[in-house]
């Protein structure tokens, strides 16, 4: 049995409160993380504390617009169906876009970083960001009037234009990212004794995130091209995933500087032997000092430091 449109927008608003409990435990990481840190990473956890109030709030309307839709509204599928000139749905979206702006914002400023600091490998990105928050505010824009509904020309064409330059934004950065990181391993490659790929895990961190926020637009995109009015369902959902992917990646890095923190202290631990009540019944002196530091073993030297 096919559900509902109600029954949709319900489904996915229990959707959207799992990816934003989830994203309170990665924050709250995150807080850790970045807080203990140097002055590099109040960027990051200024876009973060953002993108999590964002998150918020956009909880905060999608539980308002159920309240609306299942308990002040004669038809909850009426409600969903005509969203037009709903301030509730069209605050929401807007919502939506100002969260994509800055996941999309903090990734295109990683990938100036990674390049350091060349604008022209960012100039692609920021010219597909401004062209996605130009069109994704024209077409939330659209549902204005009372008579709007998701099928509308101008909310229908610019919402299938935004969610493509979206995806383009997100493919387009994360591959300069991580050709960024596999070109670094190979000029490093040389200087190295491992045969593995050093950068490996930060480059499976950028794909998994990055293919998270485009499979979800990418879904996003389908549903609304096929003509269901189920294309804008998962908006709440795509604002979580947006919000959660930033911080799953702060989370990975913070657990791999512990254990690789953790490694270093573990190697230069070492015991010394216990003694008790032992009395030193000799000493002895050398006359000359300087051939106790010499070696013919020059890694002799380097185990003592």
């Amino acid at each position: 049995m096919a559900q509902t449109l109600g029954q949709m927008y319900l489904t996915c608003a229990w959707l959207e409160a799992i990816f934003y409990g989830t994203s309170c435990i990665l924050f709250g990481f995150c807080i850790f993380v970045l807080g203990t840190n140097t002055s590099s990473s109040r960027r990051v956890l200024l876009a973060a504390i953002v993108q999590f109030a964002l998150a918020t709030t956009h909880v905060i309307i999608t539980l308002i617009e159920l309240f609306q839709a299942f308990t002040y509204s004669v038809d909850a599928n009426d409600y969903y169906s005509n969203p037009g000139g709903n301030n509730i749905f069209i605050a929401g979206s807007f919502v939506y876009i100002v969260n994509t702006f800055v996941q999309e914002l903090l990734l295109i400023w990683r990938l100036y970083v990674l390049w350091g600091g060349k604008l022209r490998v960012c100039i692609l990105p920021l010219i597909l960001l401004t062209l996605h928050v130009i069109i994704a505010c024209i077409a939330v824009s659209s549902f204005i009037p009372s008579t709007a509904t998701s099928s509308s020309h101008n909310a229908y064409s610019y919402g299938l234009a935004g969610w493509g330059l979206e995806t383009a934004t997100n493919l387009t950065t994360n591959c300069g990212i991580a050709y960024r990181l596999w070109g670094a391993d190979k000029r490093t490659a040389l200087l190295r004794s491992q045969k593995h790929f050093k950068y490996k895990n930060s480059m499976l961190i950028v794909i998994e995130c990055g293919a998270l926020i485009t499979t979800c637009t990418i879904i996003m995109f389908g549903l609304y091209a096929s003509g269901h009015d189920s294309g804008i369902v998962g908006v709440g959902i795509a604002t979580q995933v947006a919000t959660t992917a930033p911080l799953f990646i702060v989370a990975r890095v913070g657990i791999t500087q512990s254990r690789s923190r953790a490694g270093s202290t573990s190697q230069t631990t070492y015991t010394v032997p216990l003694e008790i009540n032992v009395m030193q019944t000799e000493n002895t002196f050398n006359d000359y000092p300087m051939q106790t530091t010499t070696s013919k073993d020059p890694g002799a030297r380097w185990a003592e430091v």
